[in-house]
């Protein structure tokens, strides 16, 4: 269960410099809990189920459009083995697109978002491993600082996850009630924003070096005798001075001791920005250093329809000429399940990985808002 400390470690993460500096996001402005319950469909590969559940979720809403949120869910599903438990926990971003194109408007109590996260699943069997999540909810204000909402979302489950021999899926419509904490949806836009949805985009294009690891691998010699390139290709957006999003492939090929083998890795990270965090009122600054948390797919060329969820972490070293240019040198570790190893030992829990150094350029393309 050693895999159940990862939401709370990327909960810490995501609250740790709120508590800083805060002139436009103070700690509990425009957090939210909710509580809410509904019914499931399970889809696997020994029948469907419908039975029920209930989630409780805690977030933030960190622009007047997007924010992140922890949920912890128990889903209650039956197989042709048995009925239980299935223990869910994930981080998720969640973005307001309606609201992104035409703007807030203060007499709106209606509010609908798009949700999408990784995070992992436990079953009461005994079995573990990282899942993806997806949905879309809306919720109704009532007065004060309630409102009612829906959610009608999925959990996907890798193949071979609880002796299914192909992706399993957990369907759930959830209705419930969200208590928002010194709730503001509605102020103006700080410099400190973005300001508009075509503003601060960047791409990075990246090469470097990886690292299959693994037990068994052997020691230090082993271990650069498997070194393999690395491609990067990422997009994304600077939201606030602190926070940035980015999409990111990455992959090319990799090596164990028994045998080479192809492999991409499709993940969405969560930057912040140290440099913006202290000193906000900066245009920019030579030096920068950007830890993130990201959370993706992996999958082997050979074997994909074997595709597995996988978390990342890692921190990118910056160097600036300008606004827009920059370089960077970006060190990640990328965790997978053990049977993305093809090898004959036997692999724990958090094994295996592939830690990577990437040397990269990052252009800042567009009307910049922080200024």
């Amino acid at each position: 269960m050693r895999r159940q400390i990862l939401p709370c470690l990327l909960f810490l993460f995501f609250l740790l410099p709120l508590t800083g500096r805060t002139q436009t996001h103070p700690l509990i402005s425009n957090t939210f809990l909710s509580l809410s319950a509904g019914p499931n469909v399970y889809f696997n590969t020994h029948g469907t189920s419908v039975l029920g559940g209930a989630s409780l979720s805690g977030g933030k809403w960190i622009l007047s459009t997007a924010g992140m949120r922890v949920q912890l869910s128990a889903q209650m599903a039956s197989t042709e083995l048995s009925t239980q438990l299935y223990y869910y926990g994930h981080c998720d971003i969640f973005f307001d697109l309606l609201t992104a194109f035409r703007g807030r408007n203060p007499s709106d109590r209606f509010r609908s978002y798009l949700a999408v996260g990784v995070g992992i699943v436990h079953s009461a069997s005994g079995d573990n491993d990282f899942c993806g999540i997806a949905s879309i909810a809306a919720d109704y204000k009532l007065g004060g600082n309630w409102r009612l909402s829906a959610e009608l979302g999925a959990f996907v489950h890798p193949s071979d996850f609880d002796n299914n021999n192909r992706s399993s899926l957990m369907g759930s419509l959830q209705f419930g009630a969200i208590y928002d904490i010194a709730d503001n949806p509605t102020r103006s836009r700080s410099r400190y924003e973005t300001q508009q949805l075509s503003n601060d985009w960047f791409f990075q294009l990246a090469f470097g070096i990886s690292s299959f690891n693994y037990s068994g691998v052997g020691d230090l010699s082993d271990r650069i005798g498997l070194l393999t390139p690395i491609f990067e290709f990422a997009f994304g957006k600077r939201l606030t001075s602190r926070w940035l999003i980015r999409l990111g492939l990455s992959g090319l090929y990799t090596r164990s001791a028994e045998e080479i083998f192809s492999y991409y890795s499709l993940h969405g990270d969560v930057m912040l920005d140290v440099m913006g965090l202290l000193y906000p009122d900066k245009i920019y600054t030579t030096f920068n250093v950007r830890p993130y948390v990201s959370a993706g797919i992996v999958s082997r060329l050979d074997d994909q329809s074997h595709y597995l969820f996988s978390p990342a972490g890692g921190v990118q070293w910056c160097y600036s000429f300008n606004q827009r240019n920059e370089l960077f040198l970006d060190t990640r570790y990328l965790i997978t399940p053990p049977r993305f190893a093809h090898v004959g030992s036997s692999q724990g829990t958090l094994s295996v990985g592939i830690a990577t150094i990437t040397l990269g350029y990052n252009y800042k393309f567009g009307c910049i808002s922080f200024r």
